[in-house]
């Protein structure tokens, strides 16, 4: 009897976040899936096949984190972005630092909207400082952290600040080494950038260790991420890992397509590969959490796209690279500054 991929994980006792990780990276170890109705289903030998994958998997994260141990250790920078406004970027950062702070691991996010931050409206607080403050030199970075909810920390930027939203690149490479002060004292740290592709937003995007593309069903959605994707590949930032996630998508097939046409597109045009990371289904409990000013994952986390976010959360802890924390975001790129002006 065929089997779906909730059904698959009640039957091993694997996330389904794991499960869709494997399937994301060991497709050909995998039976192959059929579409029935609206769902895909495998076969029951993917039960066994699931189980072979996992358990390789756990021996390599064993191996890593011997390794960690044995030398100097960073968090890992993910640069959140979208290219375009209106996509839920913001909000979804937050939840994931949440989900990501629950499964263990302590979480940092800078909000990098330059001017126009509000991630702390969405997490419920009133920050009594933000990143004004370290450019003023009122304040260090340390100090900039506020404790959001589940004990994330928040770094926030500044709403209607014009010094931030006109900052200039040495305004920038303070902030960036600021950050790098701080990059061990986290295992994650989310950056949240702006809307656009202004050099502000492409400065945390050249930082990151990783990049994380918000799309949406909306075709501008697409074209504007296209467009932040290209610049990024022009100035030899897309070397990095590169992933995709729909937000606001209608159906599983849907953000399906949106996630294969993007990638498609990255990948024959700009020869840039693009990981399909996951889907947030259309929800309107998001709409009631951003209303009471409680993060979803805190207001309904048994919600479809609290679980959805949960899911991108596993997914990303899955695709840890050994070589990440052992070497500083930050400190490489303003590295790569110096560099850029000894020329």
């Amino acid at each position: 009897m065929p089997l779906t991929i909730q059904e698959i994980a009640r039957e091993t006792g694997l996330e389904e976040s794991v499960l869709r990780f494997y399937e994301s990276e060991y497709p050909d170890e995998l039976p192959e899936k059929q579409l029935q109705g609206d769902r895909y289903v495998y076969e029951r030998d993917a039960v066994a096949a699931f189980l072979g994958i996992d358990q390789r998997c756990q021996r390599q994260s064993g191996e890593l984190a011997a390794t960690i141990a044995t030398g100097a250790r960073y968090g890992r920078v993910i640069a959140v972005t979208s290219g375009k406004g209106g996509v839920g970027k913001t909000n979804l950062a937050l939840n994931l630092a949440i989900e990501l702070q629950r499964a263990g691991k302590l979480c940092l996010i800078l909000d990098a909207d330059m001017g126009m931050a509000n991630i702390h409206l969405l997490a419920g607080i009133l920050p009594r400082h933000d990143l004004g403050d370290l450019l003023s030199g009122e304040k260090n970075v340390e100090e900039l952290i506020a404790e959001g909810p589940e004990g994330v920390g928040l770094i926030p930027g500044g709403s209607g600040t014009l010094t931030l939203a006109d900052s200039n690149p040495r305004q920038r490479q303070l902030i960036i080494a600021a950050l790098a002060e701080i990059e061990r004292r986290a295992d994650v740290i989310l950056v949240d950038t702006g809307a656009g592709m202004g050099k502000g937003v492409r400065d945390f995007l050249a930082a990151a260790d990783e990049v994380l593309f918000v799309l949406t069903p909306d075709i501008t959605s697409l074209a504007d991420a296209y467009g932040l994707l290209k610049a990024m590949q022009r100035a030899g930032g897309a070397k990095r890992p590169v992933y995709c996630l729909v937000n606001m998508a209608e159906s599983l097939r849907q953000a399906a397509d949106v996630a294969s046409r993007f990638s498609t597109c990255a990948g024959q045009f700009l020869g840039v590969t693009v990981e399909n990371i996951g889907y947030v289904l259309k929800d309107a409990t998001v709409a009631a959490a951003v209303n009471r000013r409680v993060p979803l994952s805190v207001f309904r986390p048994e919600s479809r796209a609290a679980r959805n976010i949960a899911n991108v959360a596993g997914a990303l802890l899955h695709r840890q690279d050994p070589e990440v924390v052992l070497g500083s975001a930050f400190k490489r790129y303003l590295n790569m500054l110096g560099e850029g002006e000894g020329r």
